[in-house]
């Protein structure tokens, strides 16, 4: 990435040169390529920033979409328990099903470390 970085500057202050001393520019560059180039980049760079920004806002939608679905089944599955255990047919075989899915390790002792 650093290469990048340190390439587009270079093209960039050899343009700025160009653009504002071409006296001092090499006669054997294509010029209006190497403008042409220029906006090129440049249009492809402000392309890439918008579709990051829409990435990052549909990046956020679902982990909100995602956290909120969570949530319901985590309602979901408190409601399955408290059937399971009022004898409702069907509930035993749903929370073992989904007991995998929300089994909780942050009460369990770690193992100790052989040192």
């Amino acid at each position: 990435m650093r290469d990048i970085i340190q390439n587009q500057l270079t093209h960039e202050k050899v343009w700025d040169y160009h653009r504002h001393n071409a006296g001092l520019s090499s006669p054997d560059v294509d010029w209006q390529e190497f403008e042409s180039g220029c906006k090129a980049s440049g249009f492809a760079e402000h392309l890439l920033g918008r579709i990051e920004s829409v990435a990052y806002r549909l990046e956020s939608a679902k982990m909100l979409h995602d956290h909120d679905n969570y949530q319901d089944a985590l309602n979901d599955y408190a409601y399955s328990q408290y059937s399971k255990g009022a004898g409702k047919p069907g509930f035993t075989e749903k929370v073992v099903e989904l007991k995998q899915f929300f089994n909780l390790t942050k009460n369990q002792p770690k193992a100790e470390e052989n040192t």
